[in-house]
């Protein structure tokens, strides 16, 4: 069975906390390329693409593409996205999110591998949760800052932990732009 790759993607006008390094018209771009990245090496994995959203040029883009659109239940925030994700996957899924510029074909099918094992956690380097996934049609999301030990515990710390440096590097802060610049996954200005 084909894993599914549910992919929260609120607006491309996000990444609000770079507001003081870039301006909305570079968040919105570089949300694009981040997000156009990301469904790249889901596809190039094998994983059928979900893009969960309400934001019309999100759901344009994607529907351009070709991808499948799950409308994004109002008032559930990420918790919310990732569940209607999960429902709409039927089958075996992994929330896997679109600010990871460094993450690769072989880091998600590592988590596809490991997921008929039970629950698929992967964190990021500030104790966020980059990546989960799973096979039933309920999880319980928990995330926000230091979301990682929250799932672990949700899950009673019965789970694949997936330590992958593209997983690990997410773009939160201005420090994590700087840091993926040096590295050179993100561009400058």
């Amino acid at each position: 069975m084909i894993v599914a790759a549910v992919i929260p993607v609120r607006s491309f006008t996000g990444l609000t906390r770079l507001f003081r390094v870039l301006d909305e018209s570079e968040r919105a771009s570089l949300m694009r390329r981040l997000t156009a990245h990301t469904v790249s090496v889901a596809l190039s994995a094998g994983l059928r693409v979900l893009i969960v959203s309400n934001d019309s040029d999100v759901v344009s883009w994607s529907q351009t593409h070709g991808y499948e659109v799950v409308p994004e239940p109002d008032g559930g925030g990420l918790n919310g996205a990732a569940a209607a994700g999960v429902r709409a996957a039927a089958g075996p899924w992994m929330i896997l999110h679109a600010d990871l510029p460094a993450v690769d074909a072989d880091d998600v099918r590592a988590a596809a591998r490991s997921i008929g094992n039970g629950p698929v956690l992967a964190p990021s380097h500030d104790g966020g949760t980059s990546l989960i996934g799973g096979t039933g049609e309920t999880f319980p999301f928990q995330y926000g800052p230091g979301s990682f030990c929250r799932h672990l515990a949700a899950v009673r710390g019965d789970a694949t932990i997936l330590i992958r440096p593209g997983l690990a590097l997410d773009l939160d802060r201005p420090w994590d732009l700087a840091a993926l610049r040096r590295l050179g996954y993100v561009g400058s200005r």
